[in-house]
């Protein structure tokens, strides 16, 4: 078989950033919660220690800046592209300042001519209740974290070992009751496969209570700790054998869309 190298050049990368999707900033490594299945957590050894750090707004600028002249360059092959400009963390909303930096400049001085643009956000929703006007206002897409039932959602757990679920379910019916056209048309759930649920609680929790069809993620299965490999066996879940497991499995495998 005959092989064919290609080296990347700069046109190459130039190419890649100004067709770009989206753009994701990682606001903060700081978190409120402390889940037991973190990948910053105590299962894990190859990760980056969390040092409650911030991303400061202006290496954000030179990137938007940066890209925005490559928009506006006659390299540019796709005018009114979508691009998201997505926070994640830790938890993005402890860094609120960073994000209503960024989306004004986003929003005031970026060239909206040749790029349409949208925000997206992870979040823990701990912090939902203080910032969710903001969040409507400007129209983000949300996508909330959260693994089912009360039961389902027991390593969801603050630094002090409390429970979040009560909080989390407080601000995430908040948010729909007082604006329940955005929480229809914007906000997404993602849950986290384990041993204290399954696909099925998982689907009929949101379905039931939401009418919504979440994303399922199993659990990191790389870069164990050794002495944290028993615990981590029992925790962990296969989604596929979970779905199978389910009644009602051929109905759920139609309208859920499984993340591996």
């Amino acid at each position: 078989m005959k092989m064919i190298k290609k080296y990347i050049q700069a046109k190459d990368i130039e190419y890649s950033l100004v067709n770009t999707p989206q753009i994701t900033f990682e606001v903060t490594d700081a978190c409120n919660l402390k889940c037991t299945y973190c990948g910053y957590g105590e299962f894990y050894s190859d990760y980056d220690t969390r040092e409650n750090k911030i991303l400061p707004v202006k290496k954000a600028m030179l990137l938007l800046n940066y890209l925005n002249n490559l928009w506006n360059s006659a390299q540019n092959t796709s005018l009114k592209k979508e691009v998201y400009i997505s926070f994640y963390g830790g938890e993005p909303l402890m860094n609120m300042q960073f994000i209503r930096q960024v989306v004004d400049f986003v929003e005031n001085e970026l060239e909206q001519q040749v790029r349409k643009f949208s925000f997206s956000m992870t979040t823990n929703a701990i912090l939902l209740h203080k910032y969710m006007d903001y969040l409507v206002k400007h129209d983000f897409n949300l996508l909330i974290s959260l693994d089912g039932n009360r039961d389902n959602t027991a390593y969801r757990i603050d630094k002090n070992g409390n429970p979040a679920f009560d909080r989390i379910i407080r601000n995430v019916n908040l948010l729909k009751d007082i604006y329940p056209n955005y929480f229809l048309k914007k906000v997404n759930f993602n849950a986290v496969l384990h041993n204290k649920n399954s696909v099925e609680e998982i689907y009929t929790f949101f379905k039931s209570n939401y009418n919504k069809i979440p994303s399922v993620g199993e659990l990191n299965n790389t870069g164990i700790r050794p002495e944290k490999q028993g615990e981590f066996n029992r925790a962990y879940r296969n989604s596929t054998e979970s779905l199978y497991q389910s009644e009602n499995y051929s109905e759920i495998e139609k309208n859920m869309a499984l993340r591996s």
